[in-house]
């Protein structure tokens, strides 16, 4: 989780940037004013701390509160310094990719015994391996190509489970279960990927 915001009087719209290191453990930050009530702060995937002021905030303030988190900035960076980041792809290099994929997904269909989709397609997703529609359609990411098999096909099984619950109750996840035993540790892997934003 991130750390907890701290209240601030929103201020007229004035939008600026700033960069500086704080005081004690002398961490770089970019600091964001803006409209806003609350201080945020939050890392980039590159693992820079972005802060996120109220315009007229004290620096003093925005400094105290960056410091107070260090643990927690340290504690993720490491986690952005293990995951794999997976590389930028032109859009004839993601035609080439959704061919691939949709025969991979068709081929996996062929021999899967439950509900079927009514259209899967395949395209960049920033933040999410896979979609399901209300209409039963499903959407898979490009870049599925460049994790395990086993984690392909976690993928799909989840999106063709929730053409039976549109959540993630715990029956959601028994119907995944059901062809995926090990789906909690396919879970985890996944989140060591890094997916490049556009």
């Amino acid at each position: 989780m991130f750390p907890e915001e701290i209240d601030f009087m929103s201020s007229p719209r004035i939008v600026s940037e700033r960069e500086y290191f704080t005081s004690v453990h002398k961490v770089p930050v970019t600091i964001r004013y803006g409209k806003r009530k609350r201080l945020k702060i939050t890392l980039d995937e590159d693992g820079r701390v972005l802060a996120f002021a109220p315009i007229y905030m004290p620096l003093k303030d925005i400094d105290r509160f960056v410091e107070t988190n260090s643990e927690w900035i340290d504690k993720h960076r490491s986690k952005l310094q293990d995951k794999v980041r997976l590389p930028s792809i032109d859009m004839s290099e993601q035609r080439r990719r959704a061919r691939i994929i949709h025969a991979r997904a068709s081929a996996f269909l062929a021999v899967y015994d439950g509900k079927k989709p009514s259209r899967i397609t395949v395209r960049y997703m920033t933040s999410r391996w896979g979609s399901c529609s209300s209409s039963g359609s499903i959407s898979l990411n490009i870049y599925l190509l460049d994790v395990e098999p086993e984690l392909f096909d976690y993928v799909l099984i989840h999106e063709l489970s929730h053409l039976y619950y549109m959540n993630h109750s715990p029956a959601f996840w028994s119907q995944v279960e059901k062809y995926c035993p090990e789906y909690k540790k396919s879970r985890q892997a996944l989140r060591k990927y890094s997916i490049p934003k556009k």
